[in-house]
């Protein structure tokens, strides 16, 4: 049998979120990241519709067929996020569904069923009480995901959670940090969360690998890569 993976010898995993163009996904896809997210969520600047999904999920699966294809979703009815995940072809669905809405537990579960899919719940953190109560939601999520809470948006502001809130924290299950991360700042992130003892399985960025609101900027999003590969932890 092969080495069990420890905290020690498992790499951080890394996704990077907001691709609108099958283009610039296959190019991130090539920086060696393990998840590329595409946002369903109306209103979103990021917002893809579903056929330009389907083929951004062809693109991705085209260049590395083990890379998650994360389709990001807010409290969509069943009829509508038919549009996304009824695609006739399996390379362009994707393989995980993050759930950044108001979904209960029950509605996790039964959306992880019917569509025969990982669930990731991402979670609004606004206190380091939040990083404890989370964890007591029975949804089946195979895993969650920490962003900092902004007033009357979902996601993608570029606003950090406080690394420190972390400190003391006995987090269960795969877990993924989100928000305001970015090449100048994930080392160093992932450096102070590995010395507490509670390193993420992932991280997760957008809006900071930009040049403008939706589009990539791909150097950015290389040396994104670079720098959490060379974080040391």
């Amino acid at each position: 049998m092969g080495e069990i993976p420890t905290m020690e010898n498992v790499s951080v995993q890394i996704k990077i979120c907001g691709l609108t163009t099958p283009q610039q996904a296959q190019a991130v896809t090539a920086y060696g990241v393990q998840a590329i997210g595409v946002i369903a969520v109306a209103g979103s600047p990021r917002w893809v519709a579903p056929e330009t999904c389907h083929a951004i999920w062809a693109a991705v699966h085209h260049q590395d067929a083990s890379v998650e294809r994360v389709l990001v979703v807010a409290d969509g009815e069943d009829g509508w996020l038919e549009t996304y995940l009824d695609a006739r072809d399996s390379r362009e669905r994707p393989t995980i569904l993050q759930l950044h809405g108001q979904e209960s537990p029950e509605r996790c579960r039964q959306m992880a069923e019917r569509w025969e899919l990982p669930i990731w719940k991402a979670h609004r953190i606004r206190s380091p009480h939040d990083l404890q109560s989370v964890q007591q939601h029975h949804d089946g999520s195979a895993a969650r995901l920490f962003d900092a809470h902004v007033p009357q948006q979902l996601g993608g502001t570029g606003q950090r959670i406080p690394v420190n809130w972390f400190q003391g924290q006995c987090l269960q299950g795969p877990w993924w940090l989100a928000g305001g991360l970015g090449v100048e700042n994930v080392a160093s992130t992932l450096q102070q969360l590995t010395a507490m003892g509670v390193r993420p399985h992932g991280v997760d960025a957008s809006s900071r690998l930009e040049q403008t609101t939706g589009q990539k900027n791909l150097a950015r999003c290389k040396a994104f890569v670079a720098a959490v590969r060379g974080a040391g932890v």
